[in-house]
């Protein structure tokens, strides 16, 4: 039995500038289902291949 493709990958990091943020970056040719699923747990999308959720319950530190 062969393994199947996966159609689209995602990678989380943090926000390069507020620590209390996650981008994630979407790849693959099947992108709309993984987009889908992080818009629905809250990430804001960017671009077509960006999202990014941010958690916003106290301030940063400058």
């Amino acid at each position: 039995m062969t393994t199947p493709a996966a159609d689209a990958y995602v990678r989380l990091d943090t926000h390069p500038t507020h620590t209390s943020a996650v981008t994630a970056t979407i790849t693959g040719p099947q992108r709309e289902r993984a987009r889908a699923a992080l818009t629905a747990r809250g990430f804001e999308a960017l671009d077509d291949n960006t999202l990014v959720m941010a958690r916003i319950d106290h301030e940063e530190s400058q």
